[in-house]
Formats: C-alpha cells, sequence, structure tokens
C-alpha cells in the first residue's frame, strides 16, 4: 500500500510541476494579450493536470496468436504474478516523512493566519461583511472561508477618501464574491500535500498575484475614469510583509510598481477577452489529457480469433498470507497460466457449460511437482474457490477466483449476493495432504454447518480473541468513520470460524469484497461457547465490520 500511494504521489508531482512550468511560461503573454482576467484562469491547469492523474488510466486489447495472459493494472505479458510485499521499510519510512511534513506545513500555515487574526484585535462590525479592525493598521484584507469578511484598518475612513474607499471595498468585494479565499485553501492544502516541491511554493506568490491583477482589472473595468484614484488607493495600503496563506490582502510580494503600470494600459475589447478565455479553457484542457494520456494503459492481451472470452479474477493466499489480485483472460479452451515467485503455479481452461456455467480444468504445481488436477462446473460472475496443500502440508494455496464473460470488450457483471432469486451457488475444491479432494457447494457447506447452541443453552457465551492488526484496523476504520457492518460469525466447539452471516450490505456488494471480510474474519482466533454441561458448543457471535468501499478493504472491530 505504501509503495503504490508513494507511485501515485510522485505522478502527481510530476504532472502538477509540468503544469506550472506550462502556467508560468504562458501567463505573461497571455496577460499581454487577452488582459490579466485571462492570465488569472490560466491556473485552473494545475488542479485539472492532479485531477487526471487519479482519472483511471486507458485500456488498451492487444490481439496475439500467442498465448495471452493479463496481470491486472500492469504493462505486463509474462505470465508472472509477483507476491503482495509486506514490511517495505523504506516505503513506510517515506510515507512518514510525508505524513509528517504535511503535519509541519499545515501547522506553519494555520500558524500563520492564526498570528495575523489574532493581531486584528477586536472586529467591530460596520455594515453586512465589514469589520474594522481594532489594532490593524495593514490592509485591507478579506479573512474567513466559510463566512469570508472584509476587514478594513482602523483608520480607513481618515486615509482613504470617498473616491479611494469605494475602490478599496469594490475590491474586497470582488473577492469576496468570487470565492478567492477558498481558492487560496485549496492552494494552501495543494502546498501542504506537496510540501517538498519548492516549484510549487515559488508559484503561489505569482498565482497570488496573477488574483490581485485579475481583481484589479475586474474593478476598473466597473470603474474605467477611476485609474488615477485607484493607483492613489495603492499607494496609501500598508501591505503586509508576509504572504498569508488563505486570506486575500496586499502583500509587499506583490510587485506594487507592476500592479500600477497595469492600471495604465487599457483594457482588451471583450471579443480578445473571449478569444483568450477559449484559448486558455483549450489550452487547460489539452494538457490535462496529456497528463492522462501519459499514464501506462492497462495492457490487455486477447487472441485476434477469440470471439468470446472469459475472464479470471483471482485473490489468492500462499500459507495464509495475501498475494497481488490478478485478472487472465483468455478463448475458450485456451489455458491461463500463472506462476508464483514462491514456488506454486497453476493453470486453467475454461469451457462453456450449461447457461451462466462453465467448466474449469485445472493443474496445480509446487516446485515443479504436479499437485492436483481440480475439475470443476462453476457459475460465471459467482465465486467459487481452491484449497491445495504440498503432501508434506509444508505449503498451503487458496485461490478465490470469479470467472465472467467479455463479449464485445464487456465483461458480464459479478452477481448480485443479496437477490433472493439468485439460485446459483459457488463450489469448493479442497485437497489434503492425503492427495484426496472434495468438492463442495455452497449449500452442502451450509447443510454441513454444526448445531448453533440457544441462549439458554449457553453458560458462558463465545469471544473473539481479536489480534494486534484487527484492533489497529478496526481503530482506523472507527477514526475514519466508517460504515458499520454487522457480521454473525458461527464458532464451533473447536474455537474456529464454520460460517458467517452478514446482518447489512456491504457499499459494494461485489463477490471479492466479500470473500476479503470473510478471510479477515477467518484469521482470527476465537474462544468456543460453553454449554451448561460444561462442553464447549457451536454458538453465533455477533462481529461489526467497518466497510472502506473505496479502498476495498476492510476493517474490523469486535
Amino acid at each position: 500500500m505504501s509503495a503504490e500511494l508513494l507511485k501515485l504521489l510522485m505522478e502527481a508531482t510530476v504532472a502538477s510541476s509540468l503544469a506550472i512550468v506550462v502556467v508560468l511560461l504562458f501567463r505573461m503573454p497571455i496577460r499581454q494579450l487577452f488582459g490579466a482576467r485571462v492570465a488569472y484562469t490560466l491556473w485552473a491547469l494545475i488542479p485539472l493536470a492532479l485531477i487526471a492523474v487519479f482519472v483511471p488510466a486507458r485500456e488498451v486489447v492487444v490481439k496475439t496468436v500467442s498465448q495471452p495472459v493479463l496481470v491486472e493494472t500492469a504493462p505486463v505479458v509474462m505470465a508472472v504474478n509477483t507476491p503482495a510485499q509486506t514490511g517495505d521499510f523504506s516505503s513506510d519510512f517515506l510515507m512518514l516523512l510525508w505524513t509528517l511534513g504535511i503535519a509541519a506545513c499545515g501547522f506553519w500555515f494555520s500558524r500563520q493566519q492564526k498570528t495575523f487574526v489574532a493581531s486584528l484585535g477586536v472586529l467591530n462590525h460596520r455594515v453586512e461583511k465589514i469589520y474594522s479592525a481594532e489594532n490593524n493598521v495593514q490592509g485591507p484584507s478579506v479573512i474567513g472561508v466559510l463566512q469570508p469578511r472584509i476587514v478594513l484598518p482602523s483608520d480607513f475612513d481618515e486615509r482613504y477618501n470617498s473616491e479611494e474607499q469605494r475602490l478599496v471595498l469594490a475590491h474586497e468585494l470582488l473577492h469576496v464574491a468570487r470565492g478567492d479565499t477558498r481558492v487560496n485553501l485549496v492552494a494552501a492544502f495543494l502546498r501542504c500535500i506537496f510540501w517538498f516541491n519548492p516549484l510549487l511554493h515559488w508559484a503561489d506568490g505569482r498565482f497570488r498575484f496573477d488574483q490581485e491583477l485579475s481583481t484589479d482589472a475586474n474593478v476598473l473595468s466597473r470603474f474605467p475614469a477611476a485609474r488615477k484614484s485607484y493607483a492613489d488607493a495603492m499607494l496609501k495600503t500598508q501591505m503586509a510583509s508576509i504572504g498569508l496563506p488563505i486570506a486575500c490582502h496586499w502583500q509587499a510580494h506583490h510587485p506594487l510598481k507592476e500592479r500600477i503600470l497595469m492600471l495604465k494600459k487599457s483594457a482588451p475589447r471583450k471579443l480578445f477577452r473571449v478569444l483568450g478565455f477559449g484559448l486558455v479553457a483549450a489550452l487547460c484542457l489539452g494538457s490535462a489529457f496529456a497528463a492522462w494520456s501519459t499514464q501506462p494503459a492497462n495492457i490487455i492481451v486477447a487472441p485476434a480469433e477469440a470471439g468470446l472470452l472469459y475472464e479470471m479474477s483471482i485473490d489468492s493466499k500462499i500459507d495464509h498470507i495475501d498475494q497481488a489480485r490478478i485478472k487472465l483472460r483468455e478463448a475458450p479452451r485456451k489455458p491461463f497460466a500463472v506462476s508464483n515467485g514462491e514456488g506454486w503455479s497453476y493453470e486453467f481452461v475454461v469451457a462453456p457449460m450449461k447457461p451462466d456455467y462453465v467448466e474449469l480444468k485445472g493443474k496445480v504445481r509446487f516446485g515443479g511437482t504436479l499437485i492436483s488436477e481440480p475439475v470443476m462446473m462453476i457459475p460465471v460472475g459467482i465465486s467459487s474457490s481452491i484449497a491445495v496443500s504440498t503432501k508434506d502440508d509444508g505449503s498451503m494455496l487458496i485461490l478465490n477466483l470469479i470467472v465472467t464473460e467479455v463479449r464485445n470488450g464487456k465483461s458480464s457483471p459479478y452477481a448480485n449476493l443479496y437477490d433472493p432469486d439468485e439460485k446459483r451457488m459457488g463450489y469448493h475444491f479442497s485437497q489434503g495432504k492425503n492427495g484426496k479432494s472434495s468438492i463442495i457447494s455452497d449449500s452442502d457447506l451450509k447443510a454441513s454447518v454444526p448445531r448453533v447452541a440457544t441462549d439458554s443453552e449457553i453458560a458462558t457465551p463465545a469471544e473473539m480473541l481479536p489480534s494486534d492488526k484487527f484492533l489497529s484496523v478496526a481503530l482506523a476504520g472507527k477514526n475514519a468513520g466508517k460504515k458499520v457492518i454487522r457480521v454473525k460469525v458461527l464458532v464451533n466447539a473447536k474455537g474456529s470460524m464454520s460460517g458467517a452471516q452478514f446482518l447489512d450490505k456491504f457499499e459494494d456488494k461485489s463477490q471479492d469484497v466479500i470473500g476479503q471480510a470473510v478471510n479477515f474474519l477467518a484469521d482470527e482466533k476465537y474462544q468456543a461457547a460453553i454449554g451448561k454441561d460444561g462442553q464447549p458448543v457451536a454458538s453465533m457471535l455477533t462481529v461489526e465490520l467497518y466497510d472502506d468501499f473505496k479502498q476495498r478493504t476492510v476493517a474490523a472491530d469486535k
């Protein structure tokens, strides 16, 4: 997980940096040709480029006559499934460093903002959203995000004449109307996230300058004959020595000379502004599309002659350790093949049977030795499983798999587990160290569940013995405010989980999310209930999970 987040962070850093370079290259020419208002909109390119990074990459289908294998989200055609890396110290350390940097940057910005607001003293209400500061000799400024307020210097009435007051208030009211403090909050947020990127911090001053120039241009478009008075008001304004991260303030890093020189230039005609906005929109959308298109595509290798393809989604465990999820596509009756670095390898052939069912034939090997040859008839879109152990019981492979049909590039959906009319069921193949295999259906599995003792028959109820992982994930789920999912777990007399009944629905109803939840619970330890006769009995235990449907992970709590 840490490595994936770092990869995404680096992609976002590159995209935002390139967007900043484009903005810095074009902002001045666009300002000269089309005016400050058009130039200011060019900064929208940066959030658009970041959004483009998070949009799923395109899917490319490559047709070939060779044996095809798809490894999901990786542009690789080798049949290799790399196990998920755990305990990656370097990735975890960098994630910790990044998080600390975000916290430090946020604390610094918050301190700057609070120090400035505290220095204003008592704010005396004048009219509507306008206040006069008790101690402020700097300004004017706009503070507040949800409810922006204009704060005027204590000597506002003495410092500016009536026309200058009108122009200054028009300037600040425009900041409020456009929601510039909210825009500045987004800019501060990005600076916190990418605190390590000096280009973003340097560009922030240019962004705030363009924001002020745009505001100046808008005010002068309303009062075209007031250029001299507007310049006089600028000269009378005592500017802040530091830039405030969220407020709109006449700050010293806004070059006053350049702002006054801009007042002498005539405003571009409306036609030029419209053309300028169109050019900026095309540049922003084109650059964002370029950022998205440079992402590595999800490569799907499919045989050229295939009209119908089968897609197999596989979640696997080796010795109870989760492996990376993979997806494979192939034509009917042609083999899928996967090799795992832990010594396990397997291949499957899928052939159509009766409607909505397929025949699955497989070969499972460990270290090159054939261990099992499962043959199953399984439903399309419903989870089934294969569990195989080596002869010495030294290693175990568990595969949870779902087969779907792909016709004309469109996949058939997973079956809805909560549909009462769904009559199909999954099948589960198992083969232990003795070499004997068995196949059991969901209904047979349910029928084999032991009798559950009633509350009146239980002296001491069953309980979960939560692991450290369970407790830590539960705490994360609580803190994140995840939706609670209640599950009734059947704890048998041996203290193992024999089944689970979900009382609430997951936001994501797909089979693989349910499988994750079941696997999570099955990995925990339980204390069996004790009956009135002093003997352990099977009983039900209610457990709460926290649904994180976006990341497709499950947090849990006792």
